[in-house]
């Protein structure tokens, strides 16, 4: 390793490449080819590939220097030339920016100049610009938004030393990707929405509050660690997968915060999810589900945490129009609604005002009506409770809510 390469700050002693190495490791992830070239000098030339960003400047010559504004501001002012080459960009962040706490960089042919125009982003993002050699890097405080469009603007008037200016502004449109789905997982969990911990890590569910900085990390760079349940018979969860164990606790989250029922990653519902981490703000209710047995007598049970709530004989499907085991999600409910179809013999049934519906999966829900008993098979598929019982366990329940059948 060459280890004569300094980094000069505003005052004191100099800084090892070692050092710069480190403050350099968040651009890495952006460099559009994921690779620059390893001397300055170069600036024409194609870079070679496989060279990360730190290791380019570590390996960079004794000129190249990590410049703050406040040292900039102390050198002799520098003008664009009239004449001679232009200044270019070389190197651009990827479309796809895959850590949002990374930050972005982009590479001039050239040392970009004290007094040069600095580039922007909008949405605006709390940070700031360094000049690190040729490269101007941008250092969110904490991150840039995840699942959110950027455009990077760089003014015309941009020049690095002993060059013409840019002459034409730029702008550059990339996506910082979602976290992915364990990411979304882990989160829910340490926040009350799935009935899971992160054993094995120092971040588990109910954890001191994280800075915001930390919680983006934590999306990015999944802590280690294990989901377990923390309740007695929780629903299945498929790690990594949207499940429908997930997706029940996307949807009860995005009703909880007045986002649209999509179960779709979003740059709102990450700063909704970065900004109740940050605040430690949990689900305020016990994780709550249902389950419905089919042995005789027919059971269903309302779950709140580690406790049964509720527990009530019920009717699911005659055979022929049997209710179909599985987890399904609540995606529909209704106070009272008509309901039409065809029975099992052919014939047709119109009902108005059903009451206290919770549909589940496709036609079939959990809702009230009359029958002189219950406990065994008698619906068209649904999931029938007496009057007053299903207008209990509507107010025990919202979307999202897992119905699970067996």
């Amino acid at each position: 390793m060459i280890t004569n390469w300094t980094w000069r700050g505003r005052r004191g002693p100099l800084i090892g490449a070692a050092a710069v190495a480190v403050a350099l490791a968040g651009g890495a992830a952006v460099v559009a080819s994921g690779a620059i070239g390893a001397h300055r000098h170069n600036h024409g030339a194609t870079p070679p590939t496989g060279v990360p960003l730190t290791q380019a400047y570590v390996s960079a010559p004794a000129s190249a220097t990590r410049t703050t504004r406040a040292a900039q501001r102390r050198s002799p002012p520098a003008r664009p030339r009239r004449h001679g080459p232009a200044t270019r960009i070389t190197h651009t962040p990827q479309a796809h920016v895959a850590d949002a706490t990374a930050g972005v960089a982009i590479r001039f042919n050239g040392d970009p100049a004290p007094d040069t125009p600095r580039p922007s982003l909008e949405p605006h993002i709390a940070g700031h610009w360094t000049t690190m050699g040729p490269y101007e890097v941008f250092h969110p405080v904490s991150t840039l938004t995840p699942c959110a469009n950027f455009t990077l603007h760089v003014p015309a008037g941009t020049f690095v030393l002993r060059h013409r200016t840019l002459g034409t502004a730029q702008t550059i449109a990339f996506t910082v990707d979602c976290p992915g789905i364990t990411a979304t997982q882990e989160a829910l969990a340490r926040l009350g929405y799935l009935p899971y911990a992160l054993r094995g890590s120092a971040r588990t569910a109910g954890a001191a509050t994280l800075t915001r900085k930390q919680a983006a990390r934590s999306a990015y760079a999944l802590p280690d660690g294990k989901l377990v349940p923390n309740v007695k018979d929780a629903p299945p969860l498929a790690v990594g997968t949207l499940d429908a164990t997930t997706t029940g606790a996307l949807q009860v989250y995005e009703g909880d915060h007045n986002l649209p029922i999509t179960t779709t990653p979003s740059a709102a519902l990450w700063s909704k999810l970065l900004a109740d981490e940050t605040l430690g703000r949990r689900d305020p209710k016990p994780y709550t589900w249902v389950t419905v047995t089919k042995t005789i007598p027919e059971t269903l049970e309302v779950h709140q945490g580690a406790k049964v709530a509720l527990s009530s004989p019920t009717n699911t499907g005659v055979p022929g129009a049997d209710t179909q085991d599985g987890i399904f999600p609540i995606y529909l409910r209704y106070v009272a609604t008509t309901m039409i179809g065809t029975n099992v013999d052919g014939s047709h049934y119109n009902d108005p005002g059903v009451p206290w519906v919770n549909y589940f999966n496709g036609g079939d829900a959990v809702h009230g009506y009359v029958r002189p008993g219950y406990g065994y098979p008698q619906s068209n598929g649904c999931v029938e409770l007496p009057i007053s019982t299903a207008q209990t366990v509507y107010g025990m329940l919202q979307l999202g809510d897992l119905v699970i059948v067996s």
